[in-house]
């Protein structure tokens, strides 16, 4: 999976390269073959990165599937061997929640949420080191506004948390009025 991660974040920043390479022989009046022969790399990367990308995607979710399922009928026959008195102060909503939704956070958060910021820290990476080979004083002013633009999404993410639980909690009441009904 780091391989395809790798190829994926390395077609991402090929790509880009083709186009430009593609616009400068247009605009130079170059040889009808030869923007012909870029725009069918262009596609031919571009599609290639797609597939890469899925595979990324379908091998993270195998992963986490398999991993999280068994820990969700752990998590369950835990629950089922608890005395009475755990079930009577704990609602089914609740329960059902805990076993299921908690489990499936935590499959998105190993499945698609740590496997998309290593991709896109290094990404960033990679596209800071193009615009530093380029002009360094392009580099650096990019770079500057990802730390500064990184900083602020650290500060905003405890609205999103909060949120989050609301959701959660409001969740577990709608499980409940239903059992009651």
């Amino acid at each position: 999976m780091t391989i395809l991660l790798v190829i994926s974040i390395g077609l991402q920043l090929v790509n880009p390269q083709i186009m430009r390479r593609f616009i400068d022989v247009a605009l130079g009046g170059g040889a009808m073959q030869g923007l012909m022969l870029t725009a069918v790399a262009f596609i031919g990367i571009a599609l290639l990165q797609q597939a890469v990308s899925v595979s990324v995607t379908y091998l993270g979710e195998n992963v986490a599937w398999t991993a999280t399922n068994a820990l969700r009928a752990e998590l369950a026959w835990h629950c089922l061997n608890l005395d009475m008195g755990f079930h009577n102060s704990h609602t089914p909503g609740e329960l059902i929640e805990r076993i299921d939704g908690d489990i499936a956070e935590l499959s998105n958060f190993f499945s698609q949420f740590v496997v998309t910021m290593i991709s896109n820290l290094l990404l960033l990476a990679g596209i800071l080191g193009v615009l530093f080979l380029e002009d360094w004083r392009t580099g650096l002013a990019f770079t500057n506004f990802s730390i500064v633009a990184l900083g602020i999404l650290n500060l905003v993410r405890d609205i999103a948390c909060h949120s989050k639980r609301r959701a959660a909690k409001q969740k577990r009441t709608y499980m409940d009025f239903w059992k009651s009904n």
